[in-house]
C-alpha cells in the first residue's frame, strides 16, 4: 500500500480530543490530505485549533478554526514560528523549544499553558505536538472557560474547609447517603478524638455509643434527614478514647445541579462547656434561694434569744452570775449574727450581686465602730488592744456598713487566731491619694504558702483538729474591698509569728460642710403604745417584754386574725409586723389594720428578710421602715423615737 493510501486508510481525527489529528505525507499540508467532510468539521469545532509546522517550527498551514481561537489570519502568520503564540516570558525560558523537541523525540508530547492571542489577550490551552515526516501537526484547545470554573470551585471548596476547620468545637463531615463518613474536618477530630485517616470510609455510627447504635440512633436520624430534607437533636456521641460528649447534631440533606439526592452534610457541636455552665448556674440560683431562706429561718430564733439578752441587760436586780451568762450569750449571738450575714453575702459574690452604696465617710468612725464591737470579745479573750487613728479623721468613698463589716471580720479573725494574753494592733496611715489600714496580731502565723490562698471562698489554714469558721469572712473582705477600688493583702513571718493583714483605700474628699440643724431640745423620748405581731410566739412575746422593759406599752399577737381582733381594744399608735406569717401575711395585715386604726399608726416591718427588694417591696406596700432581725436595742430605739423613721437606717442584706 503507498503512503498516501496509508494516509486515507487511516482512522478520521478524533474531534473530542484536540491533538488527535492525521499528519499528512512528508511536505504536504495536512489540510490539503483531508476530506471536505473532515474539514467541514474542522471549521465547525469552536475551540480547537489545528495547524501545521516544518521541521524548524514555521508555521505552514493554518486552517479557519486556528484563526477562529487565536486571531489570526493565515497569509498574516505563515512562515512565523509557532513560537509566536507563547508568552514573551515562556520564550525566553526555551519552553517552546523543549516542548518541540520532546515530540520530535517520543513522536509527540502535550503541554498546558498559557497562548497569546494577535489581539494581545490570553487564553490558556491543552495542546498536544505530533511528529510527521517533515515537519509536527499542533492542536490547541482553549480550556479558560474550564480552568476558570474548575479554580473557582477549588477556591471555594478550600474556604468552605477553611471556614469548617475553623469552625470552634464543631464537627463538619460529609456523608454518603448510607451514612458513610467521606470527609473529616480540624473540629471532627477535636470533638471525636478520631483523625481523618481513622473516619473517612466508616459508618456513622463509629460515633454512637453502643447501646445506642444498636438502638438505631444513627439510622433513625439519616432516615429523618432523607426524607425531610434535614434533622436536628441533642445526642451522646462516644469519643475515640471511649468518653462521652454531649453535642448538638444537625443533618442536612445535599442534592445535585438535577435535584436528586447526592449525600448528607452532618455537623455535631460540642454543648457539654454549656450544659456544665448551665448546670453551674442553676446550682448557684439553687445556692442563693437557699442561703436566703436560711438566713431567714435563722435570723427568726436568733430574735428571741436577742430580746432576751436585752431584757436581761436591763433587769436592775439581774444576779451578777446571770448577767455573766448573758454576756457570753451576747458575745456569742454577735459571733452568729456575722455568720448568718457572711453566709447571705456568698451567693452575692458568687453572682457579682453584692451591691454597694459609696459615699462620702469619715474613716475614723468606721474603724472605731468595729472596734466597739470587737472589744468585749477581746476583754474575754484576755487580748490587749492598740489601736493608732489619725487626729484629723480621713475620707473614704464607702459603703460604711459593708467595711464595717471587712474590718471586723478581720478584727475577729486576729482575735481567733490569737491566744489569751496576746495582742491586737490596728494602725491606720494617710496617705496623699490613700488610706492604709494594718491590721496585726501576736497569734500563729500563716505558712507563705497559704498567704494567697487564704482569700479563696471556703478556704481554711487550721491546724489538725482545729478548723472553726465557715472560711468566707476573708473571701468576703476581699470582694468588699475591691468593690470599694481598693486591695488587701496578707502578710506573715510564718508560724507562730503572728499575721498582718492591710487594707488599702482610695482617699477621697472631705464632704462641704452643711450649717446644722439646731439640736433637738434634750427631753424624754415618746412612750409608744406598740403592737408586735409575730406567728413565731417567742419572738413577739421577748419582743414585747423588752419594749415594755424600754418604758412602752407592749402587747403581742401571735398571727393576723389575733392581732385584728387585739387592735380595736388596744389601739396601738406603733405596729410591729412580721411579714410571712401562715393565717394571714403581713402585707394583709397592714391593708386590714389601716382600715380600723387611726392614721397616724406608724407601721414597722419587722422580718427575716432585708434584701434590697424587700425593702422595696415593704416601701411600696406602705410601711414605714423595714427592720431586719434580730434587731439591737439601739436601731430599735431609734425606729421607735423618729417620727419619720429616718434617724436609722434599716439594716440591710445588700
Amino acid at each position: 500500500m503507498s503512503e498516501p493510501q496509508a494516509a486515507k486508510g487511516a482512522r478520521a481525527p478524533h474531534l473530542a480530543e484536540a491533538g488527535d489529528v492525521l499528519p499528512g505525507q512528508a511536505g504536504e499540508p495536512v489540510v490539503e490530505q483531508v476530506t471536505e467532510q473532515y474539514r467541514r468539521l474542522l471549521d465547525a469545532v469552536e475551540d480547537v485549533a489545528v495547524f501545521e509546522t516544518d521541521a524548524a517550527g514555521l508555521i505552514v498551514a493554518w486552517p479557519d478554526a486556528a484563526r477562529r481561537v487565536f486571531g489570526h489570519r493565515a497569509e498574516d502568520i505563515a512562515g512565523r514560528h509557532f513560537s509566536c503564540l507563547h508568552r514573551a516570558d515562556d520564550v525566553a525560558a526555551g519552553l517552546p523549544q523543549q516542548w518541540q523537541q520532546a515530540a520530535a523525540r517520543a513522536g509527540s508530547a502535550r503541554d498546558r499553558g498559557w497562548r497569546v492571542r494577535r489581539d494581545g489577550s490570553q487564553l490558556q490551552a491543552a495542546c498536544v505536538m505530533h511528529a510527521s515526516a517533515g515537519g509536527f501537526v499542533v492542536a490547541c484547545r482553549d480550556i479558560t472557560v474550564q480552568e476558570a470554573a474548575s479554580e473557582h470551585a477549588s477556591l471555594a471548596e478550600s474556604r468552605l474547609q477553611l471556614l469548617a476547620d475553623n469552625l470552634p468545637g464543631t464537627a463538619v463531615c460529609e456523608l454518603d447517603l448510607d451514612g458513610t463518613i467521606r470527609s473529616w474536618n480540624v473540629g471532627a477530630q477535636a470533638v471525636t478524638g478520631y483523625a481523618a485517616a481513622d473516619a473517612i470510609g466508616k459508618p456513622l455510627a463509629l460515633l454512637y455509643a453502643g447501646p445506642d447504635a444498636a438502638a438505631g440512633r444513627d439510622r433513625a436520624a439519616l432516615e429523618a434527614a432523607r426524607a425531610c430534607g434535614q434533622w436536628a437533636g441533642d445526642e451522646r456521641l462516644a469519643r475515640q478514647d471511649g468518653a462521652i460528649v454531649r453535642c448538638q447534631t444537625r443533618m442536612v440533606l445535599v442534592r445535585d445541579a438535577a435535584g436528586c439526592p447526592a449525600g448528607l452534610i452532618w455537623t455535631a457541636r460540642d454543648i457539654s462547656d454549656a450544659l456544665r455552665l448551665e448546670l453551674l448556674e442553676s446550682g448557684n440560683r439553687r445556692l442563693q434561694s437557699f442561703l436566703a431562706i436560711l438566713g431567714h429561718e435563722l435570723r427568726n430564733p436568733l430574735a428571741p434569744v436577742r430580746n432576751a439578752v436585752e431584757v436581761i441587760a436591763l433587769t436592775p436586780d439581774a444576779d451578777a452570775r446571770i448577767r455573766h451568762c448573758a454576756a457570753i450569750i451576747d458575745r456569742q449571738l454577735r459571733q452568729l449574727e456575722r455568720l448568718v450575714n457572711d453566709l447571705l453575702d456568698v451567693g452575692r459574690v458568687t453572682a457579682g450581686k453584692m451591691k454597694m452604696e459609696l459615699t462620702p465617710t469619715s474613716y475614723n468612725d468606721v474603724v472605731s465602730n468595729s472596734l466597739e464591737a470587737i472589744r468585749p470579745v477581746l476583754d474575754a479573750a484576755g487580748q490587749q488592744l492598740v489601736a493608732e487613728l489619725p487626729a484629723v479623721s480621713p475620707h473614704v468613698r464607702a459603703d460604711a456598713n459593708r467595711l464595717g463589716q471587712v474590718l471586723l471580720n478581720l478584727f475577729s479573725n486576729a482575735t481567733k487566731y490569737t491566744p489569751r494574753g496576746g495582742t491586737v494592733s490596728v494602725r491606720v496611715q494617710v496617705e496623699p491619694a490613700r488610706v492604709v489600714t494594718i491590721v496585726s496580731d501576736t497569734g500563729r502565723g500563716l505558712a507563705p504558702v497559704a498567704l494567697d490562698r487564704i482569700f479563696n471562698l471556703f478556704s481554711q489554714e487550721a491546724e489538725a483538729g482545729s478548723r472553726s469558721g465557715l472560711g468566707v469572712g476573708l473571701a468576703l473582705a476581699k470582694a468588699v474591698v475591691e468593690a470599694h477600688g481598693g486591695a488587701i493583702q496578707a502578710d506573715s513571718a510564718g508560724p507562730g509569728q503572728g499575721s498582718t493583714f492591710t487594707v488599702i483605700l482610695p482617699r477621697a474628699a472631705a464632704p462641704r460642710r452643711e450649717a446644722a440643724a439646731p439640736a433637738p431640745a434634750p427631753g424624754t423620748p415618746p412612750r409608744r403604745r406598740v403592737l408586735v405581731v409575730d406567728d413565731n410566739a417567742d419572738s413577739a412575746d421577748s419582743m414585747a417584754e423588752l419594749l415594755n422593759m424600754l418604758g412602752h406599752e407592749a402587747r403581742a399577737a401571735h398571727g393576723g386574725h389575733e392581732a385584728l381582733a387585739l387592735a380595736g381594744s388596744f389601739r396601738p399608735d406603733c405596729v410591729l409586723l412580721d411579714l410571712e406569717m401562715p393565717d394571714m401575711s403581713g402585707y394583709e395585715v397592714l391593708l386590714a389594720l389601716r382600715q380600723t386604726c387611726a392614721a397616724q399608726v406608724r407601721f414597722l416591718a419587722l422580718t427575716g428578710r432585708g434584701t434590697p427588694e424587700d425593702q422595696q417591696r415593704s416601701k411600696l406596700a406602705g410601711f414605714h421602715a423595714h427592720l431586719t432581725k434580730p434587731l439591737a436595742i439601739d436601731a430599735l430605739s431609734r425606729a421607735l423615737a423618729d417620727p419619720a423613721t429616718g434617724a436609722s437606717p434599716p439594716q440591710s442584706d445588700r
